[in-house]
């Protein structure tokens, strides 16, 4: 099978300035994952995997060891408040040769506390000035729950903020704009009061929680997902609950797929966001597991695979933002 073959089974397109010269190696095949890439309903191409910064305990190293290792999209967040780290790591990745400033995709994301219009534009560019960029590749509302600076819940629509990022995306300063965390109902709502649809909404979705409404729901208004906490509960979190086990990562039935394709069962994990055509965003500062996350391209799971994954689902999410629950813009009561 031809690479370009192979990549059209996967949903994604092959870039026409493709460089193969940055390649993951491996037993079956060798597959480019530069040339992975997912064309938004603006027109521009992201990559489909995610490099998360989030938490990160050595963030400019970790960011270089990513980038090195193949990750072209980098999913920053001001909440983060690892801009300025996160820059630097940029940087220096350029600056050796590794990759260009075109080569690389950067999102970021408007702060809960910067939702008025006065403020997005100032926030896009106090981003700008931190990460060390005269652009954004993305840009997204972190959450449609707006607060104030000591993050008090406050009422203001999310679709006045919209529009205001319709007009950060008219001046250049982020080539595509999205949504985070936002409900199909709060989606529906941009979609028909706006002028410009969301290219992406970036969610929680893993075999634990596969979100599969609302994934639906953004496939047929051909919105991206990209897919944060892709291992879910499948990384024991709770275990302060005697009656919580959802599957780990010695599952039998992910141990079998693991031994099938000669990968971890953490993998297998990962590949399940990318055969459902979800961007997954793992994070990580261990370089071995920031190699493993993304050496998954030579191998794709069968429908029935994914069908069986998908009923691990426990219908409880890692994150749910409870201390904006009494927001009157809450996106988790429904899809």
């Amino acid at each position: 099978m031809e690479i370009a073959d192979h990549l059209e089974l996967l949903g994604v397109t092959l870039s026409a300035d493709l460089n193969f010269g940055r390649f993951i190696h491996s037993k079956a095949q060798v597959v480019s994952v530069d040339g992975c890439k997912i064309k938004l309903n603006d027109g521009n191409e992201i990559p489909n995997f995610a490099f998360g910064t989030y938490s990160l305990k050595t963030p400019t190293q970790s960011i270089g060891r990513a980038i090195e290792a193949g990750y072209r999209l980098i999913d920053t967040a001001a909440l983060y408040a690892n801009e300025e780290e996160i820059g630097k790591g940029i940087r220096d990745v350029i600056e050796r040769g590794i990759v260009t400033r075109a080569e690389l995709f950067i999102s970021g994301k408007l702060p809960n506390s910067n939702h008025s219009k006065e403020q997005v534009i100032p926030a896009l560019k106090l981003s700008l000035r931190k990460l060390g960029l005269e652009y954004l590749d993305m840009y997204l509302i972190h959450t449609p729950m707006a607060t104030t600076g000591e993050g008090e819940n406050i009422c203001l629509d999310y679709v006045e903020t919209w529009r205001e990022m319709e007009t950060a995306q008219k001046l250049g300063l982020a080539r595509s704009i999205g949504v985070s965390n936002f409900n199909s109902k709060q989606i529906n709502r941009i979609l028909t009061l706006c002028d410009i649809p969301p290219a992406v909404n970036e969610i929680e979705v893993n075999p634990t929680y596969p979100n599969l409404a609302l994934v639906a729901f953004c496939k047929v208004n051909n919105i991206a997902v990209m897919a944060y906490s892709p291992f879910g509960y499948m990384v024991p979190r709770r275990i302060d609950l005697e009656d919580f086990s959802p599957p780990r990562f010695d599952d039998p039935y992910l141990v079998k797929l693991a031994n099938k394709y000669g990968k971890k069962t953490s993998q297998i994990a990962m590949r399940y966001l990318i055969d459902r055509n979800l961007i997954p965003i793992p994070r990580s500062d261990n370089p071995t597991h920031i190699q493993e996350n993304i050496d998954v391209y030579d191998f794709k799971l069968t429908t029935k695979e994914i069908s069986t994954i998908n009923t691990y689902d426990i219908n409880t999410k890692v994150y749910e933002f409870g201390f904006l629950r009494n927001n009157v813009f809450y996106s988790f009561y429904q899809s």
